[in-house]
């Protein structure tokens, strides 16, 4: 009996990862080793039916034990009940298809499980059990998210790119909202969301990162609720982030989001800050160059970006006007082209 009880609790461990944004890291083996230890649950159960004395012990046992440990190392834990023994694979599925974090891999086999036993119509008369409300969420933001991603690759789509991004902006909030409403501690669901916004902007693949979804979210005027303060947190946070970030995304984009959070806006200022001071003024060329060859931190690019935002919004254009003015005056208040960039950029965002 404590063998096969042991064997429980090792299940009980892999639905309790299966919920966590571990089960992000899960590839086809992992997957795979998962699922065959829901199908010996099943096949516990399959061995116990009509054996009347064997399962009243079984239960006796998991009743004496509890829901579980407490201070479990996994939060998500909690034991077995008899009622589940025969739900293995549906318990595994509907918690993998449930979590925002969980791998590709992850999500294919359990969406896979569902399409050949849980039923298409999970009504009565089918045979098929019924699919949980929470379940069905998370099925049409991966859905949805999959869908976008194949289209956005296809090249003879005409999908509305202002769509795609909105609709990424969306799941995206929707997956944070979710972590942050988790049973876990503040500490926990912030971890848990944090590796969402980490995922959501790394396409992997070899492709480059996506920041669309994420800029999306934090330029959304309306309809941000939870998950923009703490997506614009995490931003902000992180100094290898915000860079890239920055240089990555269209300046009307940077723009309208400078107009919605100062903080944003303060700091997108010292990036060009210091993308100006990166800057050496080639006289034999006549123009501001790069110290070092960066053909995506050049003099045109660092313009467009102070263009964008002198056109904006006033609490995008006034704090720019004010940081240049006072750029330029530290820098001697020239008023001659090639000695200070800050004056170069005032003249030339004059004409």
């Amino acid at each position: 009996m404590e063998a096969l009880l042991e064997n429980l609790a090792c299940f009980a461990e892999v639905l309790a990862v299966a919920r966590s944004p571990w089960a992000g890291d899960w590839d086809e083996a992992e997957v795979r080793r998962a699922f065959q230890w829901a199908r010996y649950l099943e096949q516990l159960s399959r061995r116990l039916e009509g054996a009347a004395s064997a399962q009243d012990a079984l239960r006796l046992h998991l009743l004496s034990r509890g829901a579980g440990p407490r201070g479990h190392p996994l939060p998500q834990y909690r034991r077995l009940r008899f009622e589940e023994l025969g739900r293995g694979e549906e318990m595994l599925s509907e918690a993998l298809l449930c979590n925002p974090a969980a791998s590709a891999a992850a999500f294919h086999r359990a969406a896979a499980w569902y399409r050949t036993r849980g039923g298409g119509g999970g009504g009565e008369g089918d045979g098929g059990a019924a699919i949980p409300a929470s379940l069905g969420r998370a099925v049409r933001v991966k859905a949805a998210a999959g869908v976008l991603l194949l289209r956005d690759r296809d090249s003879g789509s005409r999908v509305d790119p202002a769509a795609v991004s909105e609709t990424r902006a969306q799941i995206l909030r929707q997956r944070l909202e979710e972590r942050l409403r988790g049973p876990e501690e503040l500490p926990e669901r912030r971890a848990a969301c944090e590796e969402v916004l980490r995922r959501a902007v790394s396409v992997g693949g070899g492709e480059p990162v996506s920041w669309l979804p994420l800029a999306e979210l934090l330029a959304a005027a309306t309809g941000g609720g939870e998950a923009q303060p703490l997506a614009l947190r995490w931003l902000l946070g992180d100094g290898r982030v915000l860079p890239a970030f920055c240089r990555a995304l269209p300046c009307s984009l940077l723009t309208a989001i400078a107009t919605l959070h100062p903080a944003f806006g303060r700091r997108y200022l010292r990036f060009l800050q210091d993308w100006g001071c990166s800057l050496r003024y080639d006289a034999g060329r006549a123009e501001w160059v790069p110290q070092e060859e960066s053909p995506e931190q050049g003099w045109h690019e660092l313009l467009e970006h102070f263009t964008a935002l002198l056109q904006g919004p006033p609490p995008a254009r006034e704090p720019t006007e004010r940081t240049l003015r006072s750029l330029r005056t530290m820098d001697g208040d020239f008023d001659v082209w090639g000695i200070s960039i800050w004056t170069d950029l005032l003249l030339a965002l004059k004409t």
